[in-house]
């Protein structure tokens, strides 16, 4: 018989010894655990868990909480020592020798938790034991702060213990603090920190490591989170700890680490991008569309069940002559509400160039020869980190493609102060509320560094329990045109409207004026409890709310006025329901309410004094939807409110608004930041805003006014326009801001725009072929005779503005595209496009419907020129 027919039997044999659990065991591990009372629970969950993971990682355990186990004799028959909140001074003098000992002859130590326990305060009548404090990067333990969520940070991703970790994970610890951080040691390497803005701390480090090596010992790891039970249920967790294990374990290099489960090569781990809405579905075709390439082939997709399965498909170089080998394997991503798991197994590899044969066969063979010593060819080892390096990549692509913020939010709070204990509060509670709802959150404590550009990165601003004085000039311009002009939404609490003389600074009039025009007054320095009731239950802030919610604790401050006249009131207390009582009242007491004078969706919520509110699931339901409402405000493009070049060659005023039809919202958007760019290039001033009532005598100011989606509906608007342009002003107009019927009762604007009348419309959105009328226009110079334009809804005029003396049309409809529409179709006629009243320097274009309005590079020269043409008219 052939050796290679001993080769494979030996291989069949060796496999069926493995699974039958007679093959010899790669290395052993002894688990000491502490006997302490507050961490019985963890030591009760912990000893089945290590024995799974023993049974699928192929080494022997033993799992005790006897420390006289802890002795030379025994730890010799061990490769790893696992501390398990077994703190040092719970050992003998021996014992520790002992532990020493083993540590310093180069085998494995992994401490969890309460291992971590240094400082002389644990040992007033006895020797300390400073080595145990060299080998935890000489840091001393402080009182940890209360168990709570926060943000793990992985600071060094290609280390073989996090590799396989997220770059952030939302994590419940007590977090435990040391009197300074470990990273200035040169002996450790930390591998995850504990991002301090995510939760409350006992005394804030600032750099805060809370996983490390010390590289004094070849294999010695502490990982501080591991307080309860439920991290065990972690997949990211669990998962760090295996290869914590693993890594403690490898006799060399550890350079070469697979995840391993029921005997096979198994990636798995769960991420939580969060969606709302409809999460599953949107999260299932987010991935859908994600796993479309050479990496992946779909073979099952279940909408029904959220299942996604199929082939995966790698080349893993080798060397640097083009060995490689390809790899195969079977992944399944299961879709929940939120979330998604992935798995990956039955992995394949198929050498090219390399050794005598190219078949695939399964990794399980090559690899557990390699873990046991005997590689089958030098190349092995490149083969394995190789491949889980690409693994790491593929997932964290993967989850990066479909895991984007929908918003970022800025937060503002007060670190200190009689509102410290609710904005700390406020703060983990956000931060689990960004974790489930997928938005990103950046705290400031001070608001010298507002300006136009960093507001320019949030679609929400959440003002929480911060004063509306001393700030500093620029940051208060900066805030104001932010809110005005809706480049995003607005949260305030409590505090917000501390209205008045404070601390030596004067009260800043528009802030005033934003909250309603009011002035603090007063407030209930003992506190009281009172019932709050909703006054329009329609609105999105008090989606799922009750009639009304009881506030266990508040301050209920008073104001020289209500602010009801000048504001939408949402919901109000009821002062008859105060206990204990006061005379602390101001009668008709708004306390929830929204200015819609401005641009943004904006709401104040006064009740913001007392943690105890968020104990309160209609106060956490409120705030919940007030982010979720007041976020959708659309937030401009950084481009959109760049500062005006110096010596401008004009200055252009666009109008639009963020509260109609959200394909009008979408090209408002697009033609904002298609002409911020050609500001920046052209040497133009663009200045946008969404408050209407800017349409007034500042126009005059303005070479150009343009209405990108909506147009004027009070009298007063109305009138400075009309003023604007019979006095020579010059306007652009798109799409929707030229709608006009028998409601809009503007006759002026009908004959404006030539008489014209919408008449009908194509539905949906369809792409058109246009006519050119003039190109020796300045608008239209550029264009060809014929052009197709991309997708838009275009509108039918009757009269027809061609018949208007004053109108020249420039661009039609070709009536080679009837009938145009599928739900509604325009089936003839002629339809003019584009066209100018030269009674005016006048502008209108029906083209503004979509978010494929600026996708062509022909059409983008007509917008191009248009307004080139109209902002240097006046020369």
């Amino acid at each position: 018989m052939s050796k290679t027919y001993f080769k494979n039997l030996s291989l069949i044999v060796l496999l069926v010894l493995c699974q039958a659990g007679v093959g010899a065991q790669s290395f052993r591990v002894l688990v000491v655990a502490s006997r302490a009372r507050d961490h019985l629970k963890m030591i009760a969950a912990a000893r089945p868990f290590f024995e799974q993971m023993a049974a699928d990682e192929h080494f022997e355990l033993d799992f005790t909480d006897d420390t006289s186990r802890i002795n030379p004799a025994n730890l010799a028959r061990y490769q790893v020592f696992v501390m398990l909140h077994l703190a040092p001074f719970d050992m003998s003098y021996a014992q520790q020798d002992a532990l020493r000992q083993f540590v310093e002859q180069g085998k494995g130590w992994v401490g969890i938790h309460a291992a971590g326990l240094t400082g002389r305060q644990f040992h007033l009548n006895d020797r300390y034991w400073q080595w145990f404090e060299d080998l935890m990067g000489n840091v001393v333990y402080s009182p940890h702060p209360a168990y709570q969520h926060a943000t793990l940070v992985v600071d060094d991703r290609e280390h073989p213990v996090t590799r396989h970790l997220p770059a952030r994970i939302d994590i419940p610890d007590e977090w435990y603090e040391w009197d300074k951080s470990v990273r200035g040691n040169p002996d450790i390497h930390v591998l995850a920190s504990v991002d301090e803005g995510t939760y409350h701390q006992n005394k804030p480090m600032g750099d805060h490591p809370v996983i490390w090596t010390n590289q004094r010992f070849r294999r010695a790891i502490y990982i501080s989170p591991g307080h309860d039970p439920e991290l065990l249920q972690d997949p990211a967790y669990a998962g760090l700890l295996r290869d914590a294990i693993r890594w403690a374990a490898s006799s060399g290099p550890a350079t070469a680490s697979l995840p391993m489960s029921d005997r096979r090569v198994s990636y798995q781990q769960q991420y939580i991008p969060g969606t709302p809405g409809a999460p599953q579905r949107e999260l299932f075709h987010r991935l859908k569309q994600a796993l479309t390439g050479p990496r992946f082939t779909i073979t099952t997709a279940d909408t029904s069940t959220g299942t996604l399965i199929g082939k995966g498909h790698l080349d893993i170089p080798t060397n640097d002559s083009g060995h490689h080998y390809q790899v195969t394997f079977d992944w399944t991503i299961a879709v929940t509400d939120g979330r998604y798991t992935f798995r990956t197994d039955h992995y394949y590899e198929k050498p090219v160039g390399i050794g005598p044969t190219s078949e695939y066969t399964k990794i399980e063979y090559c690899w557990w020869d390699f873990r046991q010593g005997h590689p089958w060819h030098r190349e092995d080892q490149r083969l394995f980190t190789g491949l889980d390096a690409a693994m790491v990549m593929v997932m964290d692509s993967l989850y990066k493609e479909v895991n984007h913020p929908r918003f970022r939010a800025l937060v503002l709070y007060e670190n200190g102060g009689w509102h410290v204990k609710y904005s700390w509060r406020a703060r983990n509670w956000l931060a689990q509320q960004a974790v489930d709802s997928n938005f990103a959150i950046d705290y400031l404590t001070h608001t010298d560094s507002i300006s136009d550009e960093l507001l320019s990165r949030y679609r929400l601003i959440i003002q929480l329990d911060y004063v509306p004085y001393g700030w500093k000039p620029a940051a208060q311009e900066a805030f104001k045109r932010y809110i005005e002009e809706g480049r995003g939404g607005w949260v305030g609490f409590h505090h917000a409207t501390l209205l008045g003389e404070f601390d030596h600074f004067p009260m800043w009039p528009w802030f005033h004026d934003f909250m309603g025009g009011i002035r603090w007054k007063d407030y209930i320095a003992r506190f009281a409890k009172a019932t709050v009731r909703v006054e329009d239950h329609d609105h999105p802030v008090f989606q799922g709310i009750p009639d009304s919610f009881v506030v266990q604790k508040e301050e209920w401050y008073t104001y020289d006025k209500s602010p009801r006249p000048n504001v939408h009131v949402l919901a109000s207390v009821d002062e008859n329901t105060y206990y204990p009582d006061t005379t602390v009242k101001m009668g008709d007491h708004p306390v929830i309410w929204t200015n819609e004078k401005v641009g943004a969706r904006n709401v104040y919520i006064f009740m913001g004094h007392d943690p105890i509110l968020f104990d309160d699931s209609a106060y956490r339901r409120i705030f919940a939807n007030a982010i979720s409402w007041a976020a959708s405000t659309p937030s401009l493009p950084a481009s959109a409110i760049t500062p005006a070049p110096a010596h401008p060659r004009y200055h252009a005023l666009a109008f639009y608004s963020n509260t109609v039809e959200q394909d009008h919202v979408d090209f408002a958007r697009d033609i904002i930041r298609f002409y911020s760019d050609l500001a920046a290039r052209h040497n133009f001033a663009f200045d946008t805003t969404s408050n209407w009532a800017n349409c007034s005598d500042g126009l005059k100011k303005y070479q150009v006014v343009l209405w990108l989606n909506d147009f004027p509906h009070t009298e007063r608007q109305r009138t400075a326009f009309q003023a604007y342009m019979e006095q020579g002003g010059t306007w652009l107009g798109f799409h929707v801001s030229g709608y006009n019927d028998r409601t809009t009762h503007w006759p002026w604007f009908v004959q404006f725009l030539g008489g014209a009348v919408f008449y009908n419309n194509s539905w949906p959105p369809l792409p058109a072929r246009l006519i050119v009328d003039d190109n020796k226009h300045p608008a239209t110079r550029r264009l060809p005779a014929h052009y197709t334009a991309p997708l838009n809804e275009w509108y039918g005029w009757q009269p027809n503005p061609r018949s208007n003396k004053d109108i020249k049309v420039l661009i039609t409809l070709d009536p080679a595209n009837y009938p145009l529409g599928k739900k509604d179709t325009i089936h003839d006629g002629d339809i003019p496009v584009v066209w100018t009243n030269t009674h005016y320097k006048m502008l209108y274009m029906n083209m503004g419907h979509g978010d494929a309005i600026c996708t062509s590079p022909i059409q983008n020269r007509l917008f191009e020129d248009a307004l080139e043409w109209l902002g240097t008219i006046h020369r």
